[in-house]
């Protein structure tokens, strides 16, 4: 069950800020929201959810339903902890799913059964499906963070399709937005369900790849350390020391009680229970840090090095892997988000290469 945490609105903007100006969202806007907002979880005026979701239905009424599905995408933010977030979640899908229509690239929603933990879960996945591209177009997994979910990277899903060419899938990690599971250090299971399912579904795809933001780039990274794809982009995956007690005591911006809910709990955790949960997704633990193997996947690691939440040694682990880059940007937080327009497409041109 979702629970709520205390956290401070204007200073979650604030952190938040970066992102989404990047989308599109006016630093007027931001300002003003930040001097509206009183609380996070409040259902009415000067409640979070409240707030954000009056500027979507201007946006519906105005004819733009895309617009409309970001600014319920915020209202909805950080985690679904209560019924108004709940039911800003509900109206970012059925706007984003009336926009579709309209999208650069022919899109589809698919409803899966993926084998997982002893059962099969039914896991939504949108897929991007350019025309005319050859039968052995690769396939590429675009997947977020721990609170910005699938419809949230539309537009990177977008971008990697075109300047790919490749049939791209988005759905939402373990412990996120529709997905029927909670979080857990064995999540890439779950993903191995989707790129079966797409393997199935493109039999020809000549290579699989993948590209991951924060939470979902500590899966992208393990996918290629597992061999389970091709090629791998991280933009801001937590590794290692990003797991440790240490590090997780750090934590600010509502992270805690944000992971906390992608393990679908009760009730807030204890420090001691948060750091012990976390400590289990570290890369070294599970015994992938210590032999790269003889041909390593390549990997492409990118983040801010003034990253709020993932420490900058974090990132150490991975330098002297064969096959793999490993930058950080300066004067950039989490997932260099600065510096986007300069990362994203270097990125993506770097996948297309290692998929060609």
């Amino acid at each position: 069950m979702p629970y709520t945490f205390p956290v401070d609105p204007a200073e979650l903007i604030e952190e938040r800020t970066p992102q989404w100006t990047l989308f599109g969202t006016d630093p007027a806007v931001l300002d003003e929201m930040s001097r509206r907002i009183r609380d996070l979880w409040a259902d009415g005026p000067g409640g979070w959810a409240h707030e954000w979701s009056l500027l979507a239905e201007r946006a519906e009424k105005d004819g733009d339903p895309l617009l409309a599905s970001r600014l319920y995408g915020i209202a909805k933010f950080p985690v679904l902890g209560n019924a108004a977030h709940a039911r800003a979640y509900d109206h970012q899908l059925r706007t984003f799913l009336q926009a579709s229509p309209g999208f650069e690239v022919p899109f589809e929603r698919h409803v899966i059964g993926v084998h997982f933990r002893g059962q099969v879960v039914e896991v939504p996945i949108h897929l991007y499906l350019p025309g005319n591209l050859p039968s052995d177009a690769p396939v590429v997994l675009v997947f977020s963070g721990v609170d910005t979910w699938k419809t949230e990277v539309h537009p990177t899903a977008v971008a990697t399709a075109r300047m790919i060419g490749a049939r791209v899938v988005t759905f939402d990690m373990a412990g996120t937005g529709e997905s029927p599971v909670p979080n857990g250090p064995d999540g890439e299971r779950y993903i191995a369900g989707i790129i079966d399912w797409m393997r199935r579904r493109f039999p020809e795809a000549r290579r699989v790849g993948a590209t991951g933001f924060s939470f979902g780039g500590h899966w992208t990274i393990k996918l290629a350390l597992l061999g389970m794809v091709d090629a791998a982009v991280s933009v801001g995956g937590l590794i290692d020391t990003a797991f440790s007690p240490e590090a997780v005591a750090r934590l600010r911006f509502g992270m805690p009680g944000i992971f906390g809910n992608s393990l679908r709990l009760d009730a807030e955790p204890s420090s001691a229970e948060l750091q012990a949960a976390m400590s289990e997704f570290s890369l070294r633990a599970q015994g992938l840090l210590d032999d790269w193997g003889s041909d390593p996947v390549p990997l492409l690691y990118v983040n801010g090095a003034e990253d709020q939440h993932v420490p900058a040694e974090d990132s150490e682990a991975l330098e002297t892997r064969p096959n793999t880059i490993v930058r950080l940007v300066p004067n950039a937080t989490h997932c260099a988000l600065q510096k986007a327009r300069e990362i994203l497409p270097w990125s993506l041109q770097w996948l297309r290469d290692q998929l060609a």
